[in-house]
């Protein structure tokens, strides 16, 4: 046998087999795809459009066409980005039209980052074929996790029929930059549709991005999982109402251990003034009851069945239904589940769920098992935001800033001569009726609010009808002199006068940073001075712990430590696993509070509240408890920690797009047993670890 006749033969034909099995990957306007073959037909468009990657994708604002653009094109090199920055919108999204009905085995997405400034908390892949008109399902959801730069998930679609694929890719915050890599769609096995229909226009594209994905069922549980308990009848709930009410009968505080408002009886005797109080004892702090027992905070916050947050819009923006029901609560049987107020108008689950479980007199009932609740599994307090109307615990009051105060971004101008009597106007009243209550541990004002270089930066830009403009000003002309040319020279400004330099512009690039330090200073110490000054007005009996700040988010160390002089205990919401935050405030020796933390899970329709938080599953958020309170409660300036929340967030969302797995309970009023039996233990030891300073 010849050479060229053994090539004929070998190379020559694998050739032929190799590029017949090429074009039969390519679709076409009719025939039948294989299964498993990937699909490149028809279209897709962006919204936003990409604003990095690679063209045509970079920058498109209409159709791009499946076979021609970089996200369907095998390669990892190529990709389409969406840079972030202050106003960048939280939520980017890609729609498919694959021109006709197919089923689909999987969906791949790959998403792959340049470096540690790219990224994306979740993405959701919803689907829908031609017959579902108004709505879509969901395929998946994927939380994040880890750090690696790369990744790669698989979505099994396992053979549902679509033409349309919708993604929705969330940032963890507005400066992170998305990329989407590739998107590589795979057949399944089924009947694919007639021949393909005309292409979507970019309008009805458009319109598909704002289609609803269906969610939940008629108790608010997602519809796309299953799990033991899920609630299927109303009188599953009332069965369990009875079997916990019997588990709970004899749940009482122990009084030989704890006093009526939970403090340690085997702690000692202190000094009972009748309030609570704060007292360094042996180089550690701890509250001190009314009756004069030590205490460590071990709170729950937002506890009310009634708390907005709990509760999920029930219509769009536009006024037209949201398609994400299958079956919402019937208004007329159910009405107080729904509202309308300052924060939307909603539905809550809970509240009808609670109706269904606890029959008549559903509130006050509801009440008595969540007490006995909260006593069996440790805690102590209502730490913040809503509570129980008609429960007893010791409690901390939330001091909310006025709205009409001058806003500067998420704070608001402490330097205005008005601040004070508007704040004075609006607190009075209730600080003057909390006054006696000796369940009230104290205040928070504000929250999450203090002010960093960004402030400073905004209001540098003000002119002189801004009292912080006159304000920095008149505290940088004595740091140099009065020396207005000096000064000058300094910014970069030609200010003929201070009264002029009021009303210039001035980049903060050119102020020098202890200066900028100074200033957030005076402001920290101008606004808690303020507000410790109106509360020991109208209520000397209680304490001031500080406006619940997140230490990497919206304040300065600057900022929070100014406040130390005027503060009782310094508060934090801090969402990590790392209970390290004390050590950036041991300097100062204040107490300290973290009033809001949690740990979440991606599991049944819900998120994690930010990667830090985030666990593998609901069993493992008891474990991240005990660890983070066990390193929490050892540091001797801790006095105590508030769980957010009590029950879990909606899964279709509150109405700024939350929705939490944070609850101590679901939206079905089902306790999450494995973690609450964990919380029970640590719980238990919580006094004994801060006395020893380990567990």
């Amino acid at each position: 046998m010849s050479k060229w006749y053994r090539w004929y033969r070998g190379d020559a034909l694998r050739l032929i087999l190799s590029f017949l099995l090429v074009f039969s990957c390519i679709p076409s306007g009719g025939g039948t795809l294989a299964e498993g073959m990937q699909l490149k037909t028809g279209n897709y468009y962006y919204s936003p459009a990409p604003d990095a990657g690679n063209s045509p994708d970079n920058g498109a604002i209409g159709l791009v066409s499946s076979e021609g653009g970089k996200l369907l094109d095998n390669l990892t090199t190529t990709y389409a980005g969406w840079m972030g920055s202050a106003t960048s919108k939280g939520t980017v999204q890609v729609v498919f039209d694959l021109l006709k009905d197919y089923p689909l085995d999987s969906i791949n997405i790959v998403l792959n980052s340049p470096n540690s400034y790219w990224g994306y908390k979740q993405f959701t892949v919803k689907y829908r074929p031609e017959a579902a008109t108004d709505y879509y399902y969901i395929a998946g959801k994927h939380v994040k996790s880890g750090t690696a730069l790369n990744d790669s998930v698989n979505i099994k679609v396992n053979n549902k029929t679509a033409r349309f694929i919708v993604i929705d890719i969330k940032r963890s915050n507005a400066y992170q930059h998305i990329p989407l890599t590739e998107v590589q769609i795979y057949k399944g096995v089924g009947d694919e549709g007639q021949n393909p229909a005309p292409a979507f226009t970019v309008e009805q594209m458009q319109a598909e991005l704002k289609k609803d994905a269906l969610m939940v069922d008629k108790f608010g549980q997602w519809i796309y999982e299953t799990w033991t308990g899920k609630v299927v009848t109303d009188t599953q709930l009332q069965e369990e109402y009875a079997n916990e009410a019997e588990a709970l009968a004899k749940v009482s505080l122990d009084r030989r251990k704890y006093d009526q408002y939970g403090g340690i009886k085997s702690g000692g005797q202190y000094t009972g003034t009748g309030f609570f109080r704060l007292e360094q004892i042996d180089k550690k702090w701890w509250f001190i009851t009314p009756d004069g027992h030590k205490f460590i905070l071990k709170g729950v916050d937002a506890t009310s069945i009634w708390e907005w947050g709990y509760g999920t819009p029930y219509k769009r923006a536009d006024g037209t239904p949201r398609k994400v029901f299958e079956e919402l609560p019937d208004p007329s049987v159910y009405t107080p589940a729904y509202t309308n107020d300052l924060n939307g108008e909603r539905v809550s689950f809970v509240i009808a769920n609670v109706m269904k479980k606890y029959g008549s007199d559903y509130e006050s009932k509801w009440e008595e098992i969540t007490k006995k609740r909260l006593i069996n599994w440790g805690f102590n307090a209502f730490s913040k935001w809503t509570r129980p109307n008609n429960v007893t615990f010791p409690y901390i009051q939330v001091l909310q800033d006025p709205m009409n105060l001058k806003r500067i971004q998420w704070t608001y101008d402490v330097f205005d001569s008005q601040a004070e009597s508007i704040i004075d106007n609006a607190l009075c009243a209730q600080l003057h009726k909390a006054r006696n209550d000796r369940w009230l541990i104290g205040y928070t004002y504000d929250n999450e609010a203090g002010w960093t270089t960004d402030i400073v930066k905004e209001i540098l830009t003000y002119d002189s009808t801004s009292a912080a403009k006159r304000a920095f000003v008149d505290f940088l002309a004595p740091r140099y002199n009065n020396d207005i040319d000096a000064v000058n020279q300094l910014l970069g400004t030609n200010a003929e006068s201070f009264d002029t330099l009021k009303n210039t512009s001035i980049a903060i690039a050119h102020v020098p940073a202890v200066d900028v330090s100074d200033y957030i200073k005076l402001a920290s110490k101008t606004y808690f001075s303020t507000i410790r000054t109106i509360i020991e007005k109208y209520d000397s009996n209680h304490l001031f712990l500080g406006s619940s700040i997140v230490a990497t988010w919206r304040t300065s160390l600057d900022w929070d430590s100014a406040a130390m002089g005027f503060v009782d205990a310094f508060s934090v919401d801090n969402y990590s696993k790392d209970a390290g935050w004390l050590s950036r405030y041991e300097a100062f020796g204040k107490p300290l509070l973290n009033l809001e933390y949690t740990f979440s899970t991606s599991e049944r329709g819900l998120s994690p509240a930010n990667a830090a938080t985030s666990t593998a599953s609901i069993a493992d958020r008891g474990a991240a408890f005990k660890a983070f309170i066990e390193g929490q409660t050892a540091h001797p300036l801790f006095v105590g920690s508030g769980w957010f929340g009590y029950f879990d967030q909606a899964v279709t969302g509150r109405r700024d797009g939350e929705n939490y797995n944070t609850g101590l309970v679901n939206q079905q009023d089902q306790p999450y047993t494995d973690m609450v039996n964990i919380m029970k233990t640590v719980n238990s030891e919580v006094e004994a670890i801060h006395e020893n300073g380990h567990s």
